[in-house]
């Protein structure tokens, strides 16, 4: 026969396994995918993003990353050469209404099949510190490796929660 005390730490398992299971479904790190590194190699405040909310660019070559930036009117390259990269990834935080954003890529990513699941921090200023009110945009550029044809990106917050994706045709 069980005991009471017994028998709550055999639900409380049970209920933690169940949640693992199910956790294990919804984070790509444990459902299969295969851990990756990449590089955040550059950033700005200003990209002149179109709107407040974040996205992620897939650019296959520095070529293509040219032809971004100039539509955007930004200087995201700079002066020295790109490092060579299976392809970059641009992240976008979005529109903001004054100074003190940032992105900070992790450099652990996750691929399934073709698809690069991101994970990054959309840093915000102190409440109570002053920033200019100036409209900004910050964005990253990474660098995937090479060796794999990707075909899209996912960009997740610490916690799991979806901010941005694309997918090639």
């Amino acid at each position: 026969m069980f005991q009471s005390g017994m028998t709550l730490r055999l639900a409380a398992g049970l209920w933690l396994l169940c949640w693992g299971l199910a956790a294990c479904s919804l984070f790509p790190q444990f459902s299969g995918s295969a851990r990756m590194q990449v590089e955040q190699l550059r950033s700005l405040s200003v990209c002149n993003s179109e709107d407040a909310k974040p996205r992620v660019t897939l650019v296959a070559d520095a070529f293509a990353l040219r032809a971004w930036q100039e539509g955007r009117h930004v200087d995201l390259l700079g002066p020295a050469p790109l490092p060579p990269a299976g392809a970059y990834v641009v992240v976008e935080m979005g529109q903001r209404s004054s100074a003190g954003y940032a992105i900070a890529v992790s450099r652990q990513a996750w691929l399934s099949r073709d698809l690069v699941t991101l994970n990054a921090s959309l840093l915000t200023p102190p409440a109570d510190a002053p920033a200019a009110e100036v409209v900004t945009s910050p964005c990253a550029l990474v660098a995937l490796p090479g060796g794999s044809a990707y075909r899209g990106v996912e960009l997740r917050d610490a916690g799991g929660t979806l901010l941005a994706e694309t997918r090639l045709p």
